[in-house]
């Protein structure tokens, strides 16, 4: 009788539904979805000031070393800029000539940021970074801007353990939603 009960409980919740595909606290919340070989991430931060940045970073370190990163930065003038960069060394953030990432949708509602970027799931970037493997993903909530430069971040960071962002498919999505409304 035990193995039957397994059975249906598995067959309840398939192993694909254990993808995380979204991420969320007081500061910032964000979703991901693949769709062919593009990866669009949603993002949103709850209070971006002037002259404020934050970012999402990717990578298993060690640490905050080798991290690939999408850093969001405010201005005094409310501009919204999207740059990529990666971290060779712990608090230095190099910042690459181009953003390997396009940026789709901007919105700023007073401190709100909502923002969506697409990228490669593959090799991307001056390093070739991927993200077709499982990999953690690191919200940094953020820290100064001085003149165009980034500023050690303040706050707690928060890491979104072992994402496998290639099993967040338009599909899988359906599929969990469809779960949902029954």
């Amino acid at each position: 009788m035990i193995v039957p009960i397994s059975l249906l409980l598995l067959s309840l919740f398939p192993f694909s539904y254990s993808a995380t595909c979204d991420f969320e606290n007081e500061v910032a919340s964000m979703s991901w979805m693949v769709k062919g070989d593009v990866l669009q991430i949603s993002f949103e931060h709850k209070n971006l000031t002037e002259n404020r940045w934050t970012s999402i970073a990717f990578g298993d370190g060690p640490g905050m070393n080798k991290l690939e990163s999408i850093i969001f930065s405010r201005d005094d003038k409310n501009v919204i800029t999207t740059n990529t960069g990666f971290t060779p060394k712990k608090k230095k953030v190099v910042v690459d000539d181009v953003s390997y990432v396009t940026v789709r949708n901007v919105q700023l509602k007073g401190d709100l940021l909502r923002i969506t970027v697409t990228r490669p799931l593959g090799p991307a970037g001056p390093r070739g970074f991927s993200l077709d493997q499982c990999v953690n993903w690191i919200v940094v909530p953020g820290g100064a801007l001085s003149n165009g430069k980034f500023k050690k971040h303040h706050g707690q960071i928060y890491f979104v353990n072992d994402v496998c962002a290639a099993k967040c498919t338009v599909q899988r999505m359906m599929r969990v939603l469809s779960n949902r409304i029954h």
